[in-house]
């Protein structure tokens, strides 16, 4: 058993002491606990970070970020753009095999571990464009000529994609798109096996195939099991394997990193300043400024929500310097606007909202509730974790100091992301981390009227100046003008308050001291190259 920095082994009051080694160690199972169940393991349906993380190790897509969000090759060794800016051009690596096991018992895939090539990438975006299949996260692709056609079931082929030798693809666009790159790195672009994915067909997601550096291991109870793969074409992982157990409680989490249980774990906000003031632990705690925003949503097509001065109202009377000093003890960035920064387009000066009271009730009055009299009661969701549900009694709070009294719903993510994108959650907690580093990823997918409800725009927001605004941006090609757009839209979106902007994250992580080769981005935990972890020996 590997032993923990905190706590000791044995009752030893003894630190955990690594043995020293230079060169990266092969062996051992690393485990790192999640607070709630992943969704899914089929990179087509990917949309929360958890299913995000597991596939990640599965999986590879053709293009990766670097550590600064750089696109840099993967199964793609090089590629190639045309003088219209509408054609890539796209080389494979032809040493990539797929997995040839799978499972606890270590069965033979259906694709027997031959080499990936060119069909193989046609045919992970036709699977993921299917219109028989409802629900896969195809349309940010809609950028490829034919795509939406094809999606729409109007066309039996997706013209803008065309195999042109067994390691050579072309993917042509309808109009230029600057960060195309970047969309074939998102998880949902992950490269299949057709023979595993149509002999599963449903059961794919239960038993998962692809490239990545670890094999589908099976799951014990709340715990995913993965393993190293022998074959994988960057070299062999260090670790034996993963585990992923489910903890909720971020306490208990970390009680458990304390007993030496886990190798990693984030750290609670009341453990933060200690932590890393700690001489004997700081060493081992990581921090970085996390591209992606914390935010309250309301669903504007709704009352009370639907009236734009009551949101402004809510959007003056959530103290937000005093959620991140209080609540998150200093450990996230208090947000103006939508975007983070280290985001293109990232605007210090945009005008935002902050805590005004009397600002507030005026509003409130405005919009025929004075003193919040008459203003019906309301319910605030949000999904079940610790610092969730103290955010949540604090924002009551604020709301009781302009006269609104609200409610709170509180449920696992799953159930609470279905409210929400179903709508019936009018009022909700939700947060959004980078799946690409662009002002698209957050404007354009989160309030375009085309992406209303399961496509990210859960407040069912619309405007069609703001949808025209967004348009021309994301086909602009010079950087320049193309971040004037976005943050033009970004004030009008801000203006009619579809959200209150809370905070921008941080990530924290604290690992035991033997463990080495983890580095944390902006991009966020699931972007962690758990390929390059290893662990030194230990002695005490």
């Amino acid at each position: 058993m590997f032993c923990s920095i905190v706590a000791g082994c044995g009752g030893s009051p003894e630190p955990v002491k690594p043995v020293e080694s230079k060169d990266p160690v092969y062996g051992g199972i690393y485990r790192r606990a999640f607070s709630d169940s992943f969704l899914t393991l089929d990179p087509s349906f990917v949309g929360d970070s958890f299913s995000h993380e597991l596939c990640r190790q599965m999986f590879d897509s053709l293009i990766e970020f670097d550590e600064e969000g750089k696109v840099v090759p993967s199964l793609a060794k090089a590629w190639s753009l045309s003088e219209d800016h509408l054609t890539y051009t796209v080389r494979l690596r032809n040493d990539v095999r797929f997995h040839a096991t799978t499972g606890a018992d270590n069965h033979p895939t259906a694709n027997g571990g031959r080499l990936m090539g060119a069909e193989d990438v046609e045919y992970t975006f036709r699977r993921l464009l299917d219109p028989a299949v409802p629900g896969r996260k195809g349309k940010i692709f809609s950028v490829i000529s034919g795509a939406a056609a094809y999606q729409a079931g109007k066309a039996s082929s997706i013209a803008g994609i065309k195999v042109t030798a067994s390691d050579t693809i072309e993917f042509t666009l309808e109009k230029p798109f600057a960060p195309f790159l970047s969309l074939l790195a998102l998880s949902n672009a992950f490269i299949v096996p057709r023979e595993d994915a149509e002999a599963l067909k449903d059961g794919y997601a239960s038993a998962p195939v692809g490239t990545g550096p670890f094999l589908w291991g099976g799951q014990r109870e709340k715990t995913i099991v993965l393993k190293a793969n022998p074959n994988y074409f960057r070299g062999r992982p260090y670790l034996d394997g993963i585990e992923f157990p489910v903890i909720e409680d971020e306490t208990e989490r970390f009680k458990a990193f304390r007993r030496g249980e886990f190798m990693q774990a984030d750290v609670p906000d009341p453990e933060y300043k200690n932590i890393k003031q700690d001489p004997v632990l700081s060493p081992y705690f990581q921090e970085v400024s996390r591209w992606g925003v914390n935010y309250l949503g309301f669903n504007v097509q709704k009352p009370p929500f639907d009236n734009v001065k009551v949101r402004q109202a809510i959007n003056y009377a959530v103290d937000r310097e005093a959620i991140v000093k209080l609540i998150l003890n200093d450990r996230a960035r208090v947000a103006k606007g939508i975007l983070p920064p280290g985001i293109p387009a990232y605007n210090a000066a945009v005008r935002g909202y902050s805590l005004d009271i009397d600002k507030a009730k005026a509003l409130l009055t405005e919009a025929g509730y004075p003193d919040g009299k008459g203003f019906p009661e309301i319910t605030l969701w949000f999904n079940r974790e610790s610092i969730h549900s103290r955010t949540a009694e604090f924002i009551l709070a604020n709301l009781r100091d302009v006269g609104i009294n609200c409610n709170v719903h509180e449920t696992d993510f799953k159930d609470h992301l279905q409210a929400v994108e179903s709508g019936e959650a009018s009022f909700f907690r939700m947060g959004w981390t980078v799946d690409y580093p662009d002002p698209d990823d957050f404007l354009y997918a989160l309030f375009h009227s085309k992406n209303v409800g399961p496509g990210g725009n859960f407040t069912r927001y619309s405007n069609p100046q703001v949808d025209e605004v967004l348009e021309k941006a994301r086909f602009e090609i010079d950087p320049k003008r193309r971040n004037t757009l976005y943050q033009r839209a970004e004030q009008m979106i801000l203006d009619e308050a579809p959200w209150v902007v809370v905070f921008h994250y941080t990530t924290h992580v604290i690992v035991q001291p033997y463990v080495h080769g983890l580095k944390l981005t902006p991009m966020g935990s699931p972007f962690i190259p758990y390929r390059s972890i290893w662990m030194s020996p230990q002695t005490h």
